[in-house]
């Protein structure tokens, strides 16, 4: 699974593909926390993928989110953060103060993102 990062009122896909036989069931998780459809989230399962699709990306939807995938053989999980995407940046420029009033900062250290 990956994410490249959602912004503050936009749609959020995440992806989910297990290759399984027989057909998986799908599960997704947002920390310790099932799921279910509803309430500006839905989630389509078809064959060996599923979508979870959140819309209106609010602060409290961001965080990590697991995808578990189990039929009669197992289940697999994968993981991922759904982070803010800070598109644009620089959201406000005052010419009086001369300074740049920021939306949002990602940092990074090493091509790491940090928390």
């Amino acid at each position: 699974m990956k994410s490249n990062g959602v912004s503050l009122g936009r749609t959020g896909l995440l992806r989910c593909e297990a290759a399984a036989v027989p057909i998986p069931i799908f599960e997704w998780y947002k920390g310790e926390k099932r799921i279910i459809r509803g309430q500006g989230i839905d989630i389509k399962s078809v064959s060996t993928r599923s979508v979870l699709t959140v819309y209106n990306m609010t602060e409290d939807r961001y965080g990590n989110y697991t995808c578990v995938a189990t039929n009669k053989m197992g289940t697999a999980n994968a993981s991922v953060t759904l982070a803010r995407k800070c598109s644009p940046c620089f959201s406000a420029w005052s010419k009086k103060l001369k300074e740049t009033i920021l939306d949002c900062v990602t940092w990074f250290k090493e091509y790491v993102l940090m928390r």
